[in-house]
């Protein structure tokens, strides 16, 4: 009942689809408690359910969809509707589809399950009903202006127009414990980075304003101000700490002697190839348009 009140969307993971069953199992469960914790914490309502491999459906509302751009694990998220597989009702989104557009499109077909028909009939029978209901229209398979996906498992088809980008990488708190120093950009990029591999920091920082955009990504931040980096490398981190985290680069290395590994993301990384990552998080981090009309399936910024 409280699904009824909130639109549809398919969440795609990447390299957790590469794990054994199990351990894929369990990272679903981290990520789908990740996107929980991160509209909790905006009091945002969201739903999520397992839904086959490499696909997880979650519902809530237009206006808080960007935030599945924050779930480290999410490789991309899409608004869609939900019809039967019957070609005939996935038609019918086409005919709206095709009075919102102009210009060039293509279709984008994809199939699980047992059906009388194959991906390239989908998009073969859906692109000539779209040019039926607007002969003005151009499909273009390489590089077309918009796109009406079909994604038809077994007995539903799920359609959608906006495929948005999330941040990739594995689940937070699926690696283990960190600690990181953050005073800096390059100190952020690279907690960042490791945060996208699974681990979850505890963040020491001297007043940092760094420390505000961390907590986008991990609304559960564990952080503590310390005077300086001298200070940092003289506590006693928690025992489940398993390296220090710091943004060093090859120019800026210094030596640490201490018990703890200490990871340098940067290390092989020059400045504008730092910046290049710093504007992709800023980018995800904007939130997306909101649409303009209900036909409008979504706009993202990303």
């Amino acid at each position: 009942m409280i699904m009824a009140k909130l639109d549809l969307y398919l969440l795609r993971y990447g390299e957790i689809g590469t794990k054994s069953p199990r351990v894929r199992s369990h990272f679903e469960d981290i990520l789908m408690q990740n996107i929980e914790r991160i509209f909790l914490s905006k009091s945002e309502e969201v739903i999520t359910e397992k839904r086959g491999r490499g696909r997880i459906f979650a519902y809530t509302k237009k206006e808080n969809s960007y935030l599945f751009s924050r779930v480290f694990g999410l490789v991309s998220y899409s608004l869609a509707e939900e019809v039967s597989s019957d070609l005939k009702d996935i038609g019918e989104k086409g005919k709206i589809f095709a009075d919102q557009i102009s210009g060039t499109f293509a279709v984008r077909a994809r199939r699980v399950g047992e059906h009388d028909y194959n991906s390239q009939d989908v998009e073969r029978e859906i692109g000539s009903v779209i040019l039926k209901e607007d002969p003005d229209l151009t499909v273009d398979l390489e590089d077309p202006e918009h796109e009406f996906h079909v994604e038809i498992r077994h007995s539903n088809a799920y359609v959608f127009t906006k495929i948005c980008k999330g941040p990739g990488g594995l689940p937070l708190s699926s690696q283990g414990k960190v600690a990181a120093y953050v005073e800096s950009k390059n100190d952020f990029v690279a907690t960042w980075l490791m945060m996208k591999r699974g681990t979850r920091p505890y963040v020491y920082h001297p007043g940092s304003k760094w420390i505000k955009k961390l907590a986008r990504w991990d609304p559960n931040l564990k952080e503590r101000e310390v005077k300086n980096f001298e200070e940092f490398l003289s506590l006693g981190f928690p025992k489940e700490v398993k390296a220090l985290v710091l943004g060093e680069t090859l120019e800026d290395h210094s030596k640490i002697e201490m018990k703890n590994v200490v990871l340098r993301p940067l290390i092989g990384l020059d400045e504008k190839r730092i910046q290049t990552i710093l504007d992709r998080i800023e980018k995800l981090e904007k939130d997306q348009i909101a649409p303009t009309s209900r036909n409008d399936l979504i706009s993202c910024s990303v």
